[in-house]
């Protein structure tokens, strides 16, 4: 049986959803998660037999598809049609013993040449109403050619061919398009305007991978797949790579935003691929007139689920272009952060009869104007307003127009288009990549109905009142005087911080040379990967409820009976320390007790019977982001021990550009983790007990940030609790992602590998992935030894740049 991620991966590859396993191995498909999480539990009986025959015939095609691949690469083909699968096919695949009903994503292999390949066996053209749609999500390969298809024509999966398609100069599937024909993703009227800007209209800088891809491109029409050979979406490939790039509608060819800058006393907008435009507007209202002009510009994007909406187009105003448009330097007002009612700028919108959301004209004002029942928008960023934060953005704000406009357009193809502070922007991709809601026909009432999608998060539910902060109405009620409300009463998931104490200090500690930080990659995005968390309301279970490891939720349980390393913290607590009685803890936490070996008996619990993975698509999207960008700046993922630490420590001295990108992921990722408990803002006439606006989102959930903080402490601890059971070593401090260790070397090398020269089984690994490590720094044990005498947290001092001494 493979390992867990290696299932996981098998799986992916082969084109099969959780769901598509559970169906084929007969078992639920929240088993087939537990089959794949770490730790797992051990597929058994035989449903568990039928699970690894299946990820054995994954194993044994992607193998053979990768064999052809590598064939294919070696001799190329001749230019000729492609052949029908059971033709080129000679040896026999591996079978499975048993049938699997609704195969999907499996090669369709016939005794004779398909009859699509022949000109009698078919219409030229399919007319409306002779196919067959399969349902949302199931796809099959294309017996023309083999690419996915959610359509069957005459009892085969083939992609539907209309006349109509025909004559848009689109090719039929599985043939050649004619020479001089346009891309189909793009209109013959706009196939002059995709064409490729020449090299000496963008700035050197964007020569980088990340930045380069910025510019929308058409998608050139595929080349006909070797016949046999796997599709693209199941190969394996472990080494690194950039997410495909998704083709870009014809109405935003000319990207997601624009950067406004005054150029030689004129306006002009500054794109993503280095164009520029003249913007001849010279009022906030004809701006966002302008803007919705597909004749005159077509700036936004796709959208990035089926269910959702396109993303609306983003105007970033820069320092000349805020005094173009007669707006003040900055905001006098410092605690609205928005313009008065009253200013011009807002009377003169709301006279041209665009609106403005709740929060005002403010760094990020949004426009809309309702046209013929439909809502359109317009997104500002003011960079003089502080739209990009200085601790996430650094001095973005003042780079040259074309610079800032790549560098944002690079972060819209990697994440999404920026709609505020990048926690505003992590919670929008939360809610864009798992939609609410989606359009439903209603034979009753005879059109589309928008109904609620399920194991997502679409309604507003009330925290249980433990997870709720104490501010909140739940909590007052019984608490009305603020601090009142006993520790033991409260939910309390944060990250550890933690400082052995100086006499715990062992003498072998002491006689080390230097200390060795370890700092975890995107720790808290790392957490998600996999996370059930819940959906639905809490369901409370007041009498001593049998703990249940699948659900997600709080549970007050007495953990102060496990005895723990007192050289190590707790990892019950944030603060580290051993809890002194019985408490509230969310799932992942009580689940790390039980794989210690506790027993654990809860005496009350508030538990989400409905749950489901749904950080896993953000997990994936933030994820990919953060490889692409630091494989431009020369940290990839199949780099050695040896090389990875010499990437780390000189990636920061590459493109400025892609660093200060590397950070807004990051940011990105840590802000909307914790959009997810917003609290108010108490120094503007917020009352203690009263609500709070952030408390009508569907996407704030104490809750779902309890999870991810429990999950990535208790992640974290494993790897301490591995290192300390197998090599003995003990951590001297934790600050939250960081831990120190007492070591021989400035390297940490030594630390983490064993006397074989490997890596230390279920410790901590070096990479960039989010959940392995990075060197953070090292200093001698003298500086160390000094600063613990003193109780300070050495794993938060080592941080400091000017602190950090390596050779």
């Amino acid at each position: 049986m493979p390992d867990p991620a290696e299932r996981a991966t098998l799986r992916e590859a082969f084109g099969w959803t959780v769901t598509q396993m559970g169906q084929a191995a007969g078992v639920r498909r929240e088993t087939v998660w537990t089959w794949e999480s770490d730790p797992p539990r051990t597929p058994r009986g035989e449903k568990g037999q039928r699970y690894a025959r299946i990820l054995a015939y994954f194993a044994a095609e992607l193998a053979r598809a990768d064999a052809e691949d590598n064939s294919a690469t070696l001799e190329p083909e001749p230019e000729t049609e492609p052949v029908p699968a059971a033709v080129a096919v000679e040896e026999t695949p591996l079978e499975l013993d048993f049938d699997i009903e609704d195969p999907p994503e499996l090669d369709w292999q016939n005794t004779e040449p398909s009859p699509a390949q022949t000109e009698t066996a078919e219409p030229e053209f399919d007319t409306p109403g002779s196919w067959v749609d399969l349902p949302e999500g199931v796809t099959r390969l294309c017996v023309r050619c083999g690419h996915p298809t959610s359509s069957v024509v005459g009892g085969r999966p083939r992609h539907v061919y209309l006349q109509a398609m025909a004559a848009m100069g689109m090719p039929r599937c599985g043939t050649r398009p004619t020479a001089g024909s346009a891309p189909a993703s793009v209109p013959q009227a706009d196939a002059a305007s995709a064409a490729v800007t020449p090299a000496s209209a963008a700035p050197a800088a964007a020569s980088t991978t990340a930045l380069a891809a910025a510019a929308p491109t058409a998608r050139p029409s595929a080349a006909p797949r070797r016949p046999g050979a796997a599709p693209a979406s199941r190969r394996v490939n472990r080494t690194a790579k950039k997410p495909a790039a998704k083709p870009v509608p014809p109405q935003y060819a000319d990207g997601p935003l624009a950067v406004l800058d005054v150029t030689d006393g004129a306006l002009t907008a500054h794109l993503v691929d280095g164009r520029t435009v003249p913007c001849p507007a010279k009022t906030l209202q004809a701006l966002a007139t302008w803007t919705l002009d597909k004749r005159k510009i077509r700036l936004g994007a796709a959208k990035v689920h089926d269910n959702g909406f396109d993303q609306d187009p983003l105007l970033v105003l820069t320092e000349g272009a805020v005094a173009h448009f007669g707006l003040p330097a900055d905001l006098a007002d410092q605690e609205e952060l928005r313009l008065p009612a009253d200013h011009k700028a807002v009377k003169g919108l709301i006279k041209a009869g665009w609106e403005l959301t709740k929060s005002g004209f403010g760094p990020w004002p949004r426009v809309f104007k309702r046209v013929d029942g439909k809502r359109h928008c317009v997104q500002f960023f003011l960079t003089p307003w502080g739209a990009l934060e200085n601790r996430v953005w650094g001095q973005a704000g003042g780079l040259p127009a074309g610079d800032l406009a790549r560098m944002l357009g690079t972060y819209a193809r990697l994440v999404i288009t920026p709609r505020g502070t990048v926690a505003v922007t992590g919670e929008e991709l939360m809610t864009s990549l798992r939609p609410p809601t989606k359009a439903e026909w209603s034979e009753k009432e005879n059109k589309y109905v928008s109904v609620k999608v399920p194991h997502t998060l679409h309604t507003v539910v009330d925290p249980a009142p433990c997870e709720a902060p104490d501010e909140h109405p739940v909590v007052a009620a019984d608490y009305p005087e603020e601090g009142s409300r006993p520790a033991s009463e409260a939910l309390d998931e944060e990250a550890c911080i933690w400082v052995r104490p100086a006499d715990l200090i062992t003498d072998t500690e002491r006689a080390c040379t230097h200390v060795v930080a370890l700092d975890v990659q995107v720790a808290f995005l790392a957490a998600c990967r996999r996370l059930h968390v819940g959906t639905g309301p809490a369901i409370h279970y007041p009498r001593n409820p049998a703990f249940d490891p699948d659900l997600p939720g709080s549970w007050y349980v007495d953990l102060s009976h496990i005895e723990t390393d007192p050289r190590m913290p707790s990892p019950f607590t944030p603060s580290g320390v051993r809890p002194e009685g019985p408490g509230w803890y969310a799932t992942p936490t009580v689940a790390y007790a039980v794989e210690l070996g506790a027993d654990v008996r809860p005496m009350e619990a508030w538990v989400r019977e409905t749950h489901s993975p749904y950080l896993q698509p953000w997990y994936e999207t933030l994820r990919d982001a953060y490889l692409t960008v630091m494989a431009d700046l020369g940290v990839t993922k199949d780099l050695d021990d040896e090389a990875f630490l010499a990437a780390m420590a000189s990636y920061k001295d590459g493109d400025p550009l892609l660093v200060t990108l590397a950070n807004a992921i990051k940011a990105t990722a840590k802000s909307g983790i914790g959009k997810l408990r917003q609290r108010p803002n108490m120094g503007i006439g917020h009352a203690f007990g009263d609500p709070w606006p952030a408390l009508k989102r569907v996407t704030w959930r104490p809750d779902i940030r309890a999870m991810i903080l429990s999950k990535a402490r208790t992640n974290m601890h494993r790897k301490m609790h591995n290192l300390a059971t197998t090599a003995g070593r003990y951590p001297l401090a934790v600050n939250t992602d960081c831990v120190v260790y007492a070591t021989d070397s400035l390297s940490p090398l030594p630390l983490l590998h064993g006397p074989d020269g490997q890596p230390i089984r279920g410790g901590f690994r070096l990479g960039v992935n989010p959940g392995s490590v990075k060197h953070q720094g090292s200093q001698t044990i003298d500086w160390a030894l000094d600063l613990l005498a003193d109780g300070v947290n050495i794993a938060n001092e080592i941080k400091d740049d000017s602190l950090v001494r390596v050779a």
